[in-house]
């Protein structure tokens, strides 16, 4: 969808791109959605990777990616892990 600019469920032209998914802290502060990275404990978190969307018009299939996917420091994100093709 990201790069067909189509639906891949329903096969509808129309995509809505969102380029930045934000959330709510506690005090309804509008924060962006990104991974978050720990060096210690959470106190110590950083952040990478903004979240984007890319939304069906029709049926509302959504996709995320994760901009800077690659620059993901994988050993920092708790529970992480790099997933390969089994043979």
């Amino acid at each position: 969808m990201r790069q067909s600019n189509r639906c891949p469920k329903c096969n509808h032209p129309e995509v809505l791109f969102v380029p930045q998914i934000a959330d709510r802290d506690d005090r309804d502060v509008v924060k962006p959605l990104v991974i978050h990275v720990t060096e210690f404990d959470w106190r110590d978190d950083m952040e990478f990777g903004r979240i984007q969307a890319y939304i069906c018009r029709k049926c509302s299939y959504t996709e995320l990616y994760t901009k800077g996917a690659d620059q993901l420091p994988v050993d920092k994100i708790p529970g992480a892990r790099i997933l390969t093709p089994k043979a």
